[in-house]
Parts: structure tokens; sequence; C-alpha cells
């Protein structure tokens, strides 16, 4: 097409455009919206063709109902993958269109391309959202003559400014509306001659343009007034002034001279069906920041301006409600604001208007004026705060609903149908019901995972995850679900289709908007990052998740954590191998790049971890240390294993052990010697609690290695058995510690293995030869002869004297002989009297398993450890069913429940009642304290005190 290349005389046609009349808008504009009833009464129109893709048709008159409150939005979903989304707030020019339709009694007709027209994807898929063009979003690329940035240039002149808003929007208050539509038609006329100067328009708009041609064409056939309310940029395509060889001959183009429609001679082709909707909408999706595309900022404030209908003074007087209400939020977070700050604000701002020509502050000037007073030059802490407030007070989360009697449609529909059609339960089935899917092998589990994942983001409440536990280290490849179709379901689908009609783009219009408040929250961070790429990828968003490996392939490799980096490496490797559904052919590709990547940077953070006294740390170490061997990085990470094996944090110098024997950098026998020399060193509190460290550290990762590798778990054992009492007992707390890291089944493995090394059970295997024998047992008996004939106690009698201190009665009339005073009792001094612990005894003691084979004088301390450090966690932690019997045995004798739980720490029991019936319970050791047993016998419970 040509165009006049004076602006004056453009404008001048396009305004004086009488077939049809041309309104030029963006389609969330204030100004225009406000302007659009007294200009179409001035033209009389008695058709007003909107620019809505026809499909939509059917629902305009619910659209146009008095019942219906802005915002809203139309929903379209077409069987060929088409997704079209339009919302509407009361600041849009075509609902207003419509609305004045309704009550002058016009016809109001969509005139743009149909959805299901294969036009729309010809050169390729399109985004998903608004496809209507908004005119500020136009960057066309620099031309010789460039009327777009002529325009900008005359405003503030500021990068980036919004083209629209300082053409028309800033300067409607106190203009005329005829005034406005001419401003409206001009920034339209600008940007379209640009794109015509600097290549072209593109195909899909020519051919919008020829259908909406047609369209109006044929509305005003019977000589009908008709008004266009379409997009600016696309006005002066649909006056009858164009170029013959660029649409004269397109079907349902104008013919020059004629006025009339050009027949369409092309065979009908059959168009995929297209389901359309009208469902409720909000403020917060219709602003440019959450996503979509042609959206506008602050929709609070706009719907303010347009509440104002064009007069300066109410503008202003909204300018000073917002600055109020924006020094209340900040008072709210606790930010000093007042009254002084409010008038300095709205006078600046009023200021800024004056000096660029305008009747009233626009939202330019209201946050120029906000960031310099109420900001204070501080991008974090008062800046951070003041934009949230600017969030709460010209965003806004107003809700829309449709009028009462509208057919109900959008996304609860829409699920209702998948979960029949995939056989899960629903309205006419609500039953609670689990199921197990396995979605790599089974199509229908497939799609089934899918739409629960999308609901499960959604926050629909239909279906609750089950836990799967994997095999051996691996990650589970099935699923189980708990679903049901509860009362609550509708209405939160209800709030959900506000940010789609169909479940996958509720699901994705969900996971952009808490990314975004995240990322405004705190930045994004790695963990925010990879949340959100498995949920994406879970959820069947192709588009979403290579969004995601984007912002990943930057942030990880710089900032990531050890942890989090290895958590990415899980996930990435699901994404190759095709475990996770949302990925192509392109992202797989992208996704294991990114894994080489992240695998480099993990094993340069290995100095990192020198100081760290984390278990998560030292529980990636290890985890790297396997990734390692299977990619062959051993020798590249055996310098860095060395180095923190010498001089990290004891916690991670045993880790760091553990993976330089997995790596096979170091023998078994290595970590068997070095763990002996651990326990020997252990003299003094503080070696003791590196001990507990450094078991835990070790343990971690090389567990497995002291079950199955015995030149690992001999020195161990021969270190246990060759301590004295004393010293064993000085070690325990903290051996108890390290061994703790070990699940109570891992322990109770540990065990069975020392066990069957150490042979609990008599040595019968006679070496001696039978004459030695006899000889022995002959000389047994001599001295048991003996010593029954001195009258001195044998056998179990000697051992019952020994113990309980019994002599003989005195004689009558004598005093019984005075009781020597009980010497203070130490640890090693309650077992001097019985026999020496055996081996298996003292790891029954610090593995804290099978407590109930041990001797009576040790389960004291078995018991103290359990008080301190509990049952353990992970697998084998529950309560056997015997344990859990405890107390109905003791009902059931007639006897009260114990007040003492079974594990777990306890707290003192203040004593009450007659002081001969107090009662105390003493609190466990602390862990600091434990290393003063072996000076202090161990609390039991059930002991007297004195109060």
């Amino acid at each position: 097409m040509t165009y006049p290349q004076d602006p004056r005389a453009a404008v001048t046609a396009l305004a004086g455009s009488v077939a049809p009349y041309l309104l030029g808008v963006r389609h969330h504009s204030p100004a225009l919206a406000a302007a659009v009833p007294a200009l179409l009464d001035a033209c009389g129109a008695e058709v007003v063709c909107v620019e809505l893709p026809a499909d939509f048709q059917p629902w305009l008159l619910h659209l146009a109902a008095p019942g219906t409150v802005a915002p809203v939005a139309l929903a379209g979903a077409g069987a060929n993958g088409r997704l079209g989304f339009y919302p509407f707030a009361d600041f849009s020019p075509e609902l207003a269109a419509v609305r004045w339709a309704r009550e002058r009694g016009a016809e109001v007709v969509c005139c743009d391309l149909p959805m299901s027209d294969p036009r729309w994807t010809a050169e390729g898929p399109l985004p998903s959202g608004d496809t209507r063009t908004a005119v500020a979003e136009e960057v066309p690329v620099a031309a010789a003559v460039s009327f777009g940035n002529a325009l900008a240039a005359a405003g503030t002149g500021r990068d980036g400014d919004d083209l629209w808003d300082r053409c028309v929007e800033v300067l409607a208050p106190g203009s005329t509306p005829e005034a406005i539509r001419r401003a409206a038609l001009g920034v339209g006329w600008a940007l379209r001659s640009d794109a015509e100067a600097s290549g072209g328009t593109p195909a899909l708009d020519l051919a919008r343009e020829a259908h909406m041609r047609g369209t109006i064409a044929r509305a005003g056939l019977d000589g009908r007034r008709v008004a266009a309310v379409v997009g600016a940029f696309h006005a002066p395509a649909l006056t009858d002034t164009v170029h013959p060889d660029a649409s004269a001959t397109a079907p349902g183009a104008l013919v020059p001279g004629t006025g009339s429609a050009a027949p369409d001679r092309r065979p009908g082709p059959k168009h995929p069906d297209v389901v359309t909707s009208l469902v409720p909408y909000a403020f917060d999706l219709l602003d440019s920041r959450s996503g979509y595309p042609a959206g506008i900022r602050d929709p609070r404030w706009q719907q303010a301006v347009f509440r104002a209908g064009g007069d300066p003074a109410q503008v202003r007087d909204a300018a000073a409600r917002a600055i109020t209400d924006v020094v209340r939020e900040l008072r709210a977070a606790g930010h000093p604001a007042g009254t002084g700050e409010a008038a300095e604000t709205l006078r600046m701002a009023g200021d800024l208007a004056r000096v660029r020509g305008l009747a009233a502050p626009g939202r330019g000037e209201i946050v120029e004026a906000l960031t310099s007073v109420m900001g204070q030059g501080e991008p974090l802490g008062r800046g951070r705060a003041l934009a949230k407030a600017l969030e709460v007070v010209l965003v806004g989360t107003d809700r829309g609903r449709i009028a009462p009697g509208t057919p109900r449609s959008g996304l609860g529909p829409c699920v209702e149908a998948e979960v029949a059609a995939l056989r899960l339960p629903g309205p006419e089935d609500p039953a609670a019901r689990e199921v197990r899917l396995d979605p790599l092998r089974s199509d229908l589990d497939g799609r089934r995972e899918v739409l629960l994942q999308r609901l499960a983001v959604c926050g629909a409440g239909y279906g609750e995850a089950v836990a799967v536990a994997g095999t051996g280290d691996g990650s589970a490849l099935t699923t189980r679900w708990r679903v049901t179709w509860a009362p609550a379901v509708p209405v939160r689908l209800d709030l959900a289709g506000m940010r789609g009609v169909t479940p996958a783009l509720a699901a994705e219009g969900t996971l952009r908007e808490t990314f975004r408040r995240e990322t405004a929250d705190g930045g994004p961070t790695c963990a925010l990052v990879l949340a959100a790429l498995g949920a994406a990828a879970r959820c069947d968003l192709p588009a979403l998740v290579s969004e995601r490996l984007a912002d990943a392939e930057v942030l990880f490799p710089a900032s990531a954590t050890l942890p989090e980096l290895l958590g990415a490496l899980d996930l990435l490797e699901a994404l190759c191998r095709g475990h996770l559904p949302g990925t192509t052919p392109d992202t797989r590709r992208a996704a294991a790049g990114l894994a080489d990547d992240l695998l480099e940077a993990a094993v340069r953070s290995l100095p990192g971890l020198a100081g760290s006294d984390r278990p998560e740390d030292t529980a990636a170490l290890v985890e790297l240390a396997s990734r390692a061997g299977e990619h062959r990085l051993g020798l590249r990470m055996d310098d860095a294993l060395a180095s923190l094996a010498r001089t990290g944090s004891p916690l991670v110098q045993g880790a760091a052990l553990a993976a330089r024997v997995l790596l096979d950098l170091d023998d078994a026998t290595v970590l068997g010697a070095r763990t002996a020399g651990w326990i020997d060193t252990a003299t003094s509190p503080e070696a003791r609690q590196a001990l507990s460290r450094r078991l835990g550290g070790l343990l971690g990762g090389a567990a497995a290695l002291l079950q199955s590798a015995p030149t690992a778990l001999d020195p161990l054992l021969d270190r246990i058995d060759t301590l004295t009492d004393q010293g064993f007992l000085d070690r325990l707390p903290a051996l108890r510690g390290g061994f703790d890291t070990l699940t109570p089944a891992g322990r109770d493995r540990l065990l069975h293995t020392v066990t069957e090394r150490l042979g609990d059970r008599p040595d019968l295997s006679l070496t001696a030869s039978p004459r030695l024998l006899a000889l022995w047992t002959a000389a047994d008996a001599a001295g048991r002869a003996t010593v029954q004939a001195l009258g001195l106690p044998t056998g179990t009698d000697a051992v019952r004297a020994k113990t309980t201190g019994s002599h003989a009665a005195p004689a009558l009339g004598e005093q019984p002989p005075a009781a020597p005073a009980r010497p203070a009792t130490t640890a090693a001094a309650t077992l001097a009297d019985g026999p020496r612990l055996t081996p298996t005894d003292r790891w029954r003691l610090l593995l804290g398993r099978e407590t109930d084979k041990l001797p009576q004088n040790a389960r004291r301390y078995a018991h103290a450890l359990d008080e301190l450090y509990g049952a353990g966690r992970g697998e084998g932690s529950r309560r056997t069913s015997a344990a859990r019997a405890v107390p109905r045995v003791r009902a059931a004798a007639g006897r009260p429940p114990s007040r003492r739980p079974a594990t777990g720490p306890r707290s003192w029991r203040r004593c009450s009642g007659p002081r001969s019936a107090r009662r105390c319970w003493p609190a466990p050791p602390t862990r600091a304290a434990a290393t003063s047993w072996p000076n202090s016998t161990p609390p039991r419970s059930g002991r007297r005190w004195t109060c």
C-alpha cells in the first residue's frame, strides 16, 4: 500500500473516511474508551465492526450484558493447537463500543480472521495470547524517515517510553473526543509507514486486514453506516484508497472505485472447530508485566483515569488518591512516610506535568515523583518496599465476573470433559480413588499424569500425589495419586480459569505468575529456577521449559551451590532421557549441553566445601563422586578431594575420604586405618566431637563399604575390641553420634555384618589334646573340692555374695557392722563388678540396636543414648507393632499407661504430692555434656530424687 508522506494530510484523510468511520485504538486505552460513546454518537453508526475473530460472535451479547463486570476475557482453543486470549476492561475501547451498541440497538460484528483459519499458523506457530495489535508494542525496524521515532522524541525523549501513552493518553485530559481520535490515528499511521518503509507488513497482518475489509464491505452493502473499531496500526489499510497490486485481487478486498467486495471464489476448506468461552479476569493478569503481551501498565490507575472521563481536575484527584494510598502501604510495611511526603510528591508530579505541557499528571509523572520523593534513591530496602506498594496501588487485584445466565464455559467444562475421557473421577463419579500411573509405558497414563500435574499447579485440589520410593538410589518411574472430585474442585477451577481456559493455559499462566512474583520478591534464585523448570516439564509446557532452561544456563554455572547443581543434573538427566513430557529435540539437546557445563561447575566448586558443616554438602560430595565415576572425572577430582581430606572440616574430611575410596583413588584399607586412627586420638571432648563429625561424613557415603569390604571393617572391629571399658565409654557418645547418620535399618544391617564377623556365639572349637583336657578337668575338680571343704561359697553363690555384699548374720547381742560409705560411682565402676563388655555388646551400644540383648548393667547406657539421639530417621524408623502394643498390654493388666515416651527427648517434670511419693523424671544429657559420662553415672528413669 502507499500512503501520503505528509503526516497532516494522512491523518486528515484517515479521519475523513466515512465508509468505514475509523476508530484506531489501542486495545486498553482509557482515553479512547471514555471518548468512544461520544464518537459513535457523532457518526451515527448503525453497524460496529470490532477487531475480534469471528468465532466470538455468539459471546458479544453476554459480553455487553449489564451483569457482566470487567475485567473479563474471551478465550478460544482450536483443534489445530491455536490458542487465543482477549481480555477486556472498562477502559477497553472495544468493550465500550459493544456496550454502546447494546444501548443504541446497533449491530456488532466481529471482523477479524477466524481462529480456525490456517493462515494464522501459515508461517509457524504463534504464541498464545491476545493477537490484536497493540500499537504501543510495535517497534519497527529503523527506516530512512521514522515517524515513530519522531513522535517518541517529541515526548519525554526517554528510552523505552510508551509511545501511545505520551502521544495519546497524557494529552487526552481536556481534549475533545475528535482530537483524541485524530491523535490515535496519527500514531497508527506513523507506525504503519515505518513498517512499510523497513521491510513491509507481515503476511498474517495483510491476510487479517483483507478479511476485515471484506467483512466491513458486506456490513455496508445495504447503505448502513459502518464504524470500524480496530487497532490503529490496521486503520490505514481499511480505507478504500489502497494500492491495486497489494490487495485489489485478495478475496474480500474492496474493489477500488466501487466500494464493494471482491467475491471469494476459492473452495471453502473445512476448518477445525474452535471452542470459545467467556471467563472472569483480573487486573494483576492484565498488567503487561504479568506476561500478557498486549497488556497495559498499572491497570488500576488506568481505571481511575477512565472514570475521570477526560476531566483534568478529576485526574489530579485520582493522582492524589493514588499517592496517598502508596504512603499508607509504606507505613504498613514499617517505613516512615506521611502527609509531608505525600504533598511533596503530588506537587512534583504536577510540576512535571506543567513543564511538559500537560493538563494533568499522567502515569509517568506520578511514578517519577514517587521514585524521587518516596524512594530516596535506594534501589533496595526502601526502594523495594516502594515497588511493592506501587504494585498494590497502581496494579491492583480487582476481579471481574460474568453476568447471571451466561452459558457455563472456561476451565471447568474443559476439565470435566478431560477427566471423563481419561476415565478419572468426575462430577458423575466423585468417589475418591487411588491410581498408580506408569506414564513412560502407557499413553493413557501419560495423559493422566500431565492432567493431574497441571491441576495440581493450578491448585484445583483434585489430586494429591502419594510418595513412591524408587529401587536403591534410583528414582521411581511410576507415580501414585489419590484423586477425588470434591465439592470445592469446581470453585477452585473457576478461580484458576482466570489464567487460562484449558488446563495447559491455566498451568502455564499460574507458573508464569508465580515465577514473576517470586522473582520480584528475591530475584531469580537457583532454587526458584529449578522448581519452575521441573514444574514446566511435568506439566508438558515445552515453551516454558525452553525459557527456564535459558534462565538456568545463565544462573546456575555462576551461583549454584553443589547440592543445587546436583539437583539440576538429576532434572536435566530426566529431560534428556525423555522421562518428563515437556521436552522437544531442541530442549533435550540444550539440556544435555547444560548438564555438561554444570558437571564442570560442580567439580570446580569442590574447594569451596572445605569449611562446610552441613550434611547436605557432604551428601552432595559423595553423590558427585558417583557421577564423576560414571563420567571418568576421578583424576580431575583427585587433588581437590585430597585437599579436603587433609584440611576440610571434620564432616567434610570424612565425606572426602569416602569419595576417594568410591573413586578408587584410595584403597579400602586406608579407610579402615584412618577410621581406627580417629578413634585412637579421641582423647578430649573436642577430639571426640570431631570423631563424631568425621564418622558422620564418612558413613554418609561409605556405609556399604563397611558391610562389604573386610579390609575397611577389620581395623574398626579391632579398635573397638581392644579399647578398655573406660576408653570405650569415653568415646561411646561420639561413636553413637557418628553412626546415627545411618538409618535404623542400615544400622541393623551393619550390626548383622559385625556379629557374623565377630561370631556372637560360644567358641566350641577345642585345640588342646584329650590328655591335656583330662588333666585340666581333674585339677578343676580338686580345686572345687578344696573350696567346699573350707566352707567357702562357690559358683552362683559366690557371685551373689560378691554383688550384694551379704555377710554372715551377727551373733545375738552384737552390733552389726557399720555400712561403709558409698564411693562416687563412675561409668567404669558400674561395670567393674560385672563381666567386661563383649565386642558385640559394644557394637549394640554404639549402633543403638538389639538393646534388649545387652546385660542389665549396660542397658541404662543404651537408654540414655536413645534419649540423646532418638530412634533414628529414615528406613526402619517406625516403631514396631510390639512397641505400639505396650500401652494396650499395660491397660489390660490394670496398670496406667506409662507417661514416658518410647524414644525422643524428655524434659523435667515438676514434683508433686507428698515428699515420700515425689518422683522426678530427669532430663536427658545434652550432647555437649555426654562426654562427662565417664565421671558420673548416667541418669536412670524412675530414680527417686530428694527435692
